[in-house]
């Protein structure tokens, strides 16, 4: 049952039931203490009178002065104090007969030993075992007779005249040990009523740091490792901040190992990406390699005019950027494609056009590369495409989607924005993964493999393309090296 408990009573309850022992065991030292020093004192007490009415009573004894002995062991019971235990003194002959009595109505003259209280038989009986000549008997609370002592009269020649017995009343030393009691409860009982919410306080406020840790762990798998992480605050050098620091590690292991499963998650959608690929990429560039040598053809030998020509050429260029779409998507896209020339821009200006009249939003077209650039064509065109049509279809009603491009001598600098709602923090973090978002594609949502497909172009293209957004305005980057600086940049690093 107590192993059951929380530590948040186990330690209170502990502090508390010391606390309690503590106090019994003051409490019982003094009383056996305050007992001792009544018996010591009394023992002295005793011995003191009783030899000091042997001197006494010996003369009246040897002269068998009845009347005297009486008057000299009835003075000190008539001038006792009414606290005083003593109750009864007797003087007995040689012959262990009583001689006189300080009351004779209950101890009668010429009384035998073996008639006398049991207190006293046992003194005398004492005094017949021992070489002293003074003897002693203090009782149990238990047994209900009282305490006595007995000194031996000898005469002269050293021959026994008589015994000089004393009685005293026990209870009356027992009461004084219960009054004492009673005063030391009525001490103890303010000191454990301020002690004993002290020990609740301390002992919750000991184990505070424990139960915390407790209820931290008990949130170990249903919240995010580096969560917990953050909220275990506990530092020092005791058991507790050991385990703690221990708890810590554990945590950041724990959230390795969950990036590590996320890790083998992308990798196995990735292997479903690539088998169910591969099983249509024969399907696709069969059929696709006909179409490109049918619209090569028409290109070559047909009559067309400047309007033919310009959709003969759009019709081309789509077909080859389907072809290096399936590439892509295999991760198998070869480096060698034409370099992105300006009419690939025209071109990707012109698709992305029908896709915003439907929600009256403006294409804004900031497009400031002029040369061709040494970028194989088909991955930027694919890459940039992707980016627009997530940004069309992010975009508000009204809204606007804007395009910037920029180069320099060594990267060319894309950045895609619109002005739709914003993608939410948890989404940004795994935004570029495959199978991101389920569904049809929604506002600050993943696209499926749209954007897992444009971020491994950059990869192969040695690139790097990040997301930001907040409400009203999401903004994609994508910065790619030419291939002079990529290529210097492979032969660095395997220098």
């Amino acid at each position: 049952m107590f192993q059951a408990l929380s530590y948040r009573l186990k330690v209170p309850l502990a502090l508390t039931a010391v606390i309690l022992l503590t106090e019994v065991v003051l409490t019982t030292a003094l009383l056996t203490r305050a007992l001792a020093d009544a018996k010591r004192d009394l023992r002295a007490s005793a011995d003191s009178l009783a030899r000091t009415l042997a001197r006494t009573v010996r003369d009246p004894l040897l002269k068998e002065d009845v009347w005297r002995t009486y008057e000299i062991v009835r003075a000190p019971i008539a001038s006792k104090d009414p606290s005083s235990p003593l109750r009864e003194i007797v003087v007995l002959d040689a012959r262990h007969e009583v001689y006189a009595s300080s009351d004779p109505s209950r101890i009668r003259i010429k009384e035998r030993e073996g008639r006398l209280p049991p207190e006293m038989q046992l003194v005398l009986e004492g005094l017949s075992r021992q070489h002293g000549d003074f003897s002693f008997d203090f009782p149990g609370y238990l047994t209900g007779r009282d305490a006595a002592g007995a000194v031996r009269l000898d005469s002269d020649d050293g021959s026994t005249i008589g015994y000089v017995v004393l009685s005293y009343q026990a209870h009356r030393l027992y009461d004084r040990a219960a009054s004492v009691l009673l005063e030391v409860v009525a001490i103890s009982v303010p000191g454990l009523l301020i002690l004993l919410p002290l020990g609740w306080f301390w002992g919750n406020r000991i184990v505070k740091p424990l139960t915390s840790l407790a209820a931290v762990m008990r949130r170990v798998g249903h919240e995010p490792p580096a969560e917990l992480a953050a909220q275990v605050k506990l530092q020092g050098a005791d058991e507790t901040g050991q385990l703690a620091a221990q708890f810590k590690r554990m945590l950041h292991q724990l959230e390795d190992k969950d990036q590590l499963e996320r890790q083998v998650l992308v990798a196995e959608r990735l292997a479903a990406v690539g088998r169910l690929s591969a099983g249509i990429a024969h399907e696709i560039n069969n059929p696709l390699g006909g179409m490109l040598n049918a619209v090569d053809t028409l290109s070559r030998h047909g009559d067309l005019d400047s309007f033919g020509q310009k959709t003969v050429g759009l019709l081309q260029r789509g077909l080859t950027q389907i072809r290096s779409t399936v590439g892509a998507l295999l991760l198998e896209a070869r480096l060698d494609s034409p370099a992105m020339q300006p009419a690939d821009w025209e071109d990707l200006r012109t698709l992305i056009a029908p896709q915003l009249p439907t929600k009256r939003a403006r294409l804004e077209w900031g497009c400031d590369v002029e040369d061709p650039l040494g970028l194989p064509a088909h991955m930027v065109r694919q890459l940039v495409l992707n980016l627009l049509l997530n940004a069309a279809q992010a975009v508000e009603a009204g809204g606007r989607v804007t395009l910037q491009a920029s180069a320099t001598r060594r990267t060319l600098t894309v950045r895609i924005s619109n002005s739709g709602q914003h993608i939410p923090p948890e989404a940004l973090e795994r935004l570029f993964e495959p199978y991101s978002a389920e569904g049809e594609p929604t506002p600050g949502r993943g696209y499926g493999l749209g954007l897992w497909v444009s971020y491994q172009i950059v990869t192969q293209l040695g690139g790097t393309i990040s997301a930001s957004s907040q409400p009203g305005h999401t903004v994609f980057e994508v910065v790619l090296p030419y291939a002079e600086a990529r290529d210097a940049r492979t032969k660095a690093m395997s220098h």
